[in-house]
């Protein structure tokens, strides 16, 4: 895809060309992404969020905009095939847009390709207000509008079923009893930098969790990505507190607000937090999509 434009007040056309990214671009993308504020993110934290893949085959892990063959926008796209409602859903989660300023005028150029995939639900996790007003206009919903902040206060009875559960994180374990799609992750996540996983067990049921850390004003906390048993855990929340305090040091949990089953937990807190997606079938509602397979598994915030 190409278009000339005249760069202002400049008087000379520069050639803009939008690219397909494939894990070869990743050099000349590298200096757009160490751009955003993300201090915490090393040159292979963008390798793995980005380029790196391995559970999926499409070649394309972006589109970015090149001006006069100099790489000056990109947004990515994570491509991945997940079981919703009984069949195969094709997804793409997207990250990282961003145009230089002196390209600003070009940067719708970057969503034509992505617009286009009409067979993938598209999902955008993290847009900023203004990026989220733009996709509201070219046609996404609402995905999710807040998150619960959780304090590991318990309801009466809760405390009880936390002591006689358990909480297990280690891969053996979990390379053990998970199975099928939920072994399917595990194994294609496990190389996350900042994901954790653990099973809780209680009274012969098992829940499979994913987080990755977060703070807020300055406060660390495990923002749950994925829940395989969403009643087993609003039931036996205590168990994911205490294995997540041990392993991370998050003080508390935070959960998308859609995910949430049963009464509000004592001393929680909504946070907003806006996310997007457009839905390849109206079949696919909110509660469907996790922060799996999403740049979530690969930021650190």
């Amino acid at each position: 895809m190409k278009s000339v434009q005249r760069t202002e007040g400049k008087g000379w056309f520069v050639a803009i060309e939008v690219r397909s990214s494939g894990s070869e671009a990743f050099e000349d993308i590298l200096p757009l992404l160490e751009r955003f504020p993300t201090p915490r993110m090393t040159r292979e934290d963008w390798r793995w969020m980005l380029f790196r893949n391995s559970w999926s085959d499409n070649p394309c892990h972006g589109f970015a905009l090149y001006a006069d063959g100099k790489a000056v926008g990109f947004i990515g796209t994570i491509f991945s095939t997940r079981r919703l409602l009984g069949r195969m859903e094709p997804i793409c989660s997207l990250s990282s847009w961003i145009v230089l300023e002196e390209h600003r005028n070009a940067s719708l150029l970057l969503l034509k390709p992505i617009l286009a995939m009409r067979e993938f639900t598209i999902v955008n996790l993290t847009p900023a207000p203004v990026v989220y007003e733009i996709f509201s206009k070219l046609g996404f919903t609402p995905l999710e509008s807040e998150r619960l902040l959780l304090a590991p206060v318990p309801r009466l009875g809760e405390a009880a079923r936390a002591f006689s559960g358990s909480a297990a994180l280690s891969p053996e374990v979990l390379r053990e009893e998970l199975h099928g799609d939920e072994r399917s992750i595990y194994e294609d996540l496990s190389t996350s930098p900042v994901a954790r996983h653990l099973l809780l067990r209680h009274g012969g049921r098992k829940c499979y969790l994913v987080a990755t850390p977060v703070h807020k004003k300055g406060i660390p906390f495990a923002e749950i990505q994925y829940i395989g048993d969403r009643e087993f855990f609003w039931q036996n929340r205590l168990l994911a507190h205490a294995a997540l305090f041990r392993s991370m040091g998050a003080v508390g949990l935070m959960v998308d607000s859609r995910f949430h089953r049963g009464p509000r937990p004592l001393f929680s807190l909504r946070w907003p937090s806006r996310r997007l997606y457009r839905p390849a079938r109206p079949e696919i509602t909110p509660d469907l999509i996790d922060g799996l397979y999403s740049e979530l598994m690969g930021l650190r915030w």
